[in-house]
C-alpha cells in the first residue's frame, strides 16, 4: 500500500512538473514571438511612441477602415485595431494598454453600432490576452472582471492552453515558436474582404428595437480619453440598403454628443461583401469619405 501511494505521489508530482514546464514554454513562447493578433501587437509597440489617428472595433473596423489610404491622402500616421467580435470592452482594454505603453494618441476613433447594448467582451480578445494574466496587470485586472474562469486560468498550470486549445494549443504554438508571420500587417490592421451581396439572395440587418441606458465601458472609454488627452470620435460604419434601423441609431445619437452616422452612406449593395460588411471596393470608398467626413 506504501509503495502504491508513493508510486501516485510520483504521478501526480511528475504530472504537475510536467504541467508547469509546458506553461512557462508557452508564455515565453508567445511572449516572445512576431505578433500574430492586434493584441500581440499593442504589447509590442515601442514605448512613447506617437500615432496620429487609431481607430477601435470590431469587424466593422477591421474590414472597413484603410490606413494605408488615410496615410497617402493626409501623410499623418494610421492604425486599424479592429477585431472580430470585439465589444466596447474590449475597445476599453485595447485603450488602456495602449496608454500603458505610454503610446500618444491625436485622434481616436471608435465604432459604435448595436454593440453598445452589449457590456459583455469578445472571446477572441480574452484569449488572445490570457498568456499575459500574470505578467501585465492591465490585463489580469480585465481578465479577473470579464472571466469567468479566471481563478483557474491564473493558478492552474497550463490550464488556460489547454481549455483554450482552438486558439492557443499546440499549432498556434509552434507557428509563434518559428515566428511565422500572420497574412496581416498589424503596422495596418486592414483586413479586406471580398465578393458581393449582389447577385443572388440578398441579406438584410435589423438593428436593435431598444437601447440600454448607459454602457459602462464606454463611459469608461471616455474618461480616459479626457485624462490623456486624446481627442475620441464615435461613428457608425454603412450597412446595406436592405438595413432595418427601427430608429436605433437615432437613439444612439442622444446618448453620444459626438457621434456621426455614416449607416447610410454607401448606396451601392455591389460594395458590400455581406449586410454588416463592406468588401475591398466598398472599404476603399467608405475610408475616403470618413476622410472628408471627418477633415483628416
Amino acid at each position: 500500500m506504501n509503495r502504491f501511494i508513493k508510486n501516485c505521489l510520483l504521478i501526480t508530482l511528475g504530472i504537475i512538473t510536467v504541467l508547469f514546464l509546458l506553461d512557462f514554454m508557452y508564455t515565453k513562447v508567445y511572449k516572445a514571438a512576431f505578433p500574430r493578433n492586434k493584441t500581440q501587437h499593442i504589447l509590442s509597440l515601442k514605448e512613447g511612441k506617437t500615432i496620429d489617428y487609431v481607430f477601435l472595433g470590431s469587424s466593422r473596423v477591421e474590414n472597413f477602415i484603410m490606413p494605408s489610404l488615410i496615410e497617402d491622402v493626409t501623410e499623418k500616421e494610421a492604425i486599424n485595431l479592429g477585431t472580430q467580435g470585439a465589444k466596447l470592452d474590449d475597445m476599453n482594454i485595447f485603450l488602456r494598454l495602449l496608454i500603458d505603453r505610454k503610446v500618444k494618441i491625436k485622434r481616436l476613433f471608435v465604432q459604435v453600432d448595436y454593440i453598445y447594448n452589449f457590456e459583455t467582451s469578445s472571446d477572441i480578445v480574452r484569449s488572445q490576452a490570457l498568456p499575459y494574466i500574470r505578467s501585465n496587470k492591465i490585463i489580469k485586472d480585465y481578465m479577473k472582471r470579464v472571466d469567468s474562469n479566471f481563478f483557474k486560468n491564473y493558478y492552474i498550470p497550463f490550464y488556460r492552453y489547454a481549455s483554450n486549445d482552438y486558439r492557443l494549443g499546440f499549432r498556434e504554438f509552434f507557428t509563434s515558436s518559428i515566428d511565422k508571420k500572420s497574412k496581416i500587417d498589424f503596422n495596418d490592421g486592414f483586413v479586406p474582404l471580398l465578393g458581393s451581396i449582389t447577385g443572388g439572395e440578398k441579406e438584410v440587418g435589423n438593428l436593435p428595437k431598444t437601447i440600454i441606458e448607459t454602457n459602462k465601458s464606454l463611459l469608461e472609454i471616455d474618461s480616459l480619453c479626457v485624462a490623456n488627452n486624446i481627442k475620441v470620435s464615435y461613428y457608425c460604419a454603412p450597412f446595406c440598403s436592405g438595413l432595418v434601423s427601427n430608429n436605433y441609431l437615432s437613439k444612439l445619437e442622444t446618448k453620444l454628443p459626438n457621434f456621426k452616422d455614416f449607416s447610410q452612406v454607401i448606396d451601392k449593395d455591389s460594395l458590400f461583401q455581406n449586410c454588416g460588411h463592406l468588401n475591398k471596393d466598398g472599404a476603399k470608398v467608405f475610408t475616403k469619405h470618413f476622410i472628408k467626413a471627418l477633415d483628416l
